[in-house]
């Protein structure tokens, strides 16, 4: 007998139309969800990392991926860290990684850490049928949207922490980790390692604070 698959779990419940109307159509839409994003820090502080283009479709690639433990380095919906990994030079391989290092991802987490819980929910239900939209365009069946985006939550809360200080080999153009399985460890798992224990904690605190926000909302009810 053919396996049946599971249905997928149920998603956000339409919010009701708001003073502003749906959101605009997926391929015009980048403005509007550009200014909703920058809407969740003070002062235009997301501008320096939130990328202006194709915006919904970026974050459910990013989310994706990140289902997965992977992070995605074309078509980022965040702009990257700048200046090379700091190291020190010392320890059994002679490179560790370097508190330094975890300073360079102070501002973003901090302006993570620093945004409202509600507002952030509410902009990811008036955007739901974008996202779900440009999620169906990657054609993952038995799956939707929203599932996703709480497997990419566990998944980030699930990195472990490193013993330090880390060590770090240089084979070739990169470092890696000394410690095979640090190494082998899912690129959003080994991100988690180099912002430092204390930024991983807060993002972590975020995470949990946004997951039972969005265990609340209200869902499609089954026909």
């Amino acid at each position: 007998m053919p396996e049946i698959a599971a249905p997928p779990p149920p998603e956000p419940a339409p919010v009701p139309e708001p003073e502003k109307g749906p959101p605009p159509a997926l391929n015009e839409s980048d403005e509007a969800a550009y200014r909703d994003l920058m809407s969740l820090a003070p002062d235009g502080a997301l501008a320096k990392w939130l990328v202006p283009d194709e915006v919904v479709r970026k974050w459910v690639a990013a989310v994706n991926a990140a289902s997965r433990g992977e992070l995605i380095h074309k078509h980022r919906p965040l702009k990257t860290i700048k200046g090379p990994i700091a190291i020190t030079e010392a320890g059994p391989t002679g490179i560790e990684l370097s508190p330094e290092n975890y300073r360079r991802y102070d501002q973003a987490v901090r302006l993570f850490s620093m945004m409202d819980t509600d507002t952030a929910v509410e902009i990811y239900r008036y955007w739901y049928p974008r996202l779900a939209q440009a999620y169906a365009e990657l054609g993952i069946r038995n799956k939707n949207f929203h599932q996703e985006v709480m497997e990419a939550i566990d998944k980030v809360l699930a990195a472990p922490a490193a013993e330090e200080p880390i060590q770090l080999v240089r084979p070739s153009v990169y470092y890696k980790f000394a410690d095979p399985e640090l190494e082998k460890l899912p690129g959003l798992h080994k991100l988690m390692i180099r912002m430092g224990p204390d930024n991983a904690a807060r993002v972590k605190e975020k995470l949990r604070e946004l997951k039972a926000a969005l265990e609340q909302i209200p869902l499609q009810q089954s026909e």
